[in-house]
């Protein structure tokens, strides 16, 4: 009886996990450590998308927008964001030309809302299209793209995705307390 019940309810996926069950309760067992696997395996992907998120040929407003919706994810599956994490992501995944805004948003001890760095480099961002339509000569910029090594096209910190606090289990090492 207990099989043409669940047979009724529970999909072949969630059934095959109830195979050699005798009771209810472990069926139960299984289902949830089924669905918290699955939980747990796509919380660590989107970790995963939110250290490797960068600016990359995208607008400020939809880079944000994109690291707003994989925190909300996140939040969705029972993995919250906290503030310091969600700001590592987004200065984690700028480009060599924000460094202006990223050395004033680090500089504080404190890391300011989530709201005034997004406004930050939305004004950050509208300023350097300013400057390029008004410029008609080509010119060098000596700071983009410099690391200690020399040139890189690479993100701001020249490290890559996936190393932000939240991926690494570390801090970042940053100005701001934790």
């Amino acid at each position: 009886m207990l099989l043409t019940w669940l047979q009724s309810m529970f999909s072949k996926t969630i059934l095959s996990r109830a195979i050699g069950s005798v009771h209810s309760y472990q069926v139960w067992d299984k289902v949830h450590e089924y669905f918290n696997t699955q939980t747990k395996a796509r919380a660590c992907q989107l970790c995963t998308n939110l250290c490797s998120t960068t600016l990359d040929g995208k607008s400020m407003h939809e880079f944000l927008t994109q690291i707003k919706n994989i925190a909300n994810e996140l939040a969705r599956v029972g993995n919250h964001v906290s503030l310091e994490e969600y700001v590592d992501a987004v200065l984690e995944g700028l480009p060599q030309k924000y460094a202006p805004v990223v050395s004033v948003i680090e500089s504080k001890f404190i890391t300011h809302p989530i709201a005034k760095v997004e406004a930050l480099l939305l004004a950050h961002e509208s300023r350097a299209n300013r400057f390029c339509k008004q410029s008609f000569s080509p010119s060098i910029n000596y700071t983009q793209g410099y690391s200690r090594g020399g040139v890189s096209n690479g993100s701001f910190r020249d490290r890559g995705g996936g190393n932000c606090r939240r991926c690494s289990g570390r801090g970042s090492g940053r100005g701001r307390g934790s």
